[in-house]
């Protein structure tokens, strides 16, 4: 009798040690789980955090780019395009445009920032803006802007946007003189005028489209 409550008690203490070592690895693996997520969590939250501010200053370079090109036309068409990095900072209480990239920290990230301009070509027919920019039907009056926003261990965020010249001035022409031929932007004030081809007379004082 005694005997066996003694090997009943030595099989009891066993499986209860078992149950222990099953929770103590339950427990284990929860807790392994668990700082897992938390660890692929935050990561993803600061992943986030630092896409969100990459794209406050691509904004914000856009926003920029427009109050540049509602000031004077000439300061963004007369840029180099496609290939020239350009930067914007702050001259004579204005904004402007300057080559190279900027660097800009936020929340001890280093970001580079910069912009690329290109002409862009409109359909003859349509007049809707082409996929690939064709020089025959260059639009003088819409460029494109890309901006590009990097940081380390991230994706760079790459916005685009188009701008118009809308605003117009009136210029003084003093006199027809040819000043090449091609559909270039005139200045003010400039006495000269484009043409393509050799087919327009000027002379008794007027002016005769072909």
């Amino acid at each position: 009798m005694i005997a066996t409550c003694k090997k009943r008690k030595k099989q009891s203490s066993g499986a209860l040690l078992l149950e222990l070592l099953i929770i103590i690895s339950l427990i284990a693996i929860i807790l392994s789980v668990g700082v897992h997520a938390v660890l692929l969590s935050i990561k993803s939250n600061k992943v986030l955090g630092e896409r969100d501010v990459a794209n406050a200053l691509a904004s914000e370079s856009l926003e920029i780019t427009r109050a540049i090109t509602e000031e004077n036309w000439e300061n963004i068409y007369s840029l180099i395009k496609s290939t020239q990095h350009y930067q914007t900072i702050q001259s004579g209480g204005k904004w402007a445009f300057i080559a190279g990239d900027e660097t800009i920290n936020m929340n001890n990230i280093l970001y580079t920032r910069y912009s690329i301009i290109d002409n862009v070509s409109r359909d003859d027919t349509t007049r809707h803006i082409q996929s690939s920019y064709s020089s025959a039907d260059n639009d003088p009056s819409t460029q494109k802007i890309t901006v590009t926003v990097s940081w380390l261990g991230g994706n760079p965020v790459v916005v685009s946007g188009y701008f118009f010249r809308w605003k117009n001035k009136v210029c003084a022409q003093t006199a027809w003189t040819t000043g090449g031929s091609g559909n270039t932007v005139k200045l003010c004030s400039d006495a000269s005028y484009d043409t393509k081809d050799a087919a327009i007379d000027v002379t008794g004082g007027s002016l005769k489209l072909q």
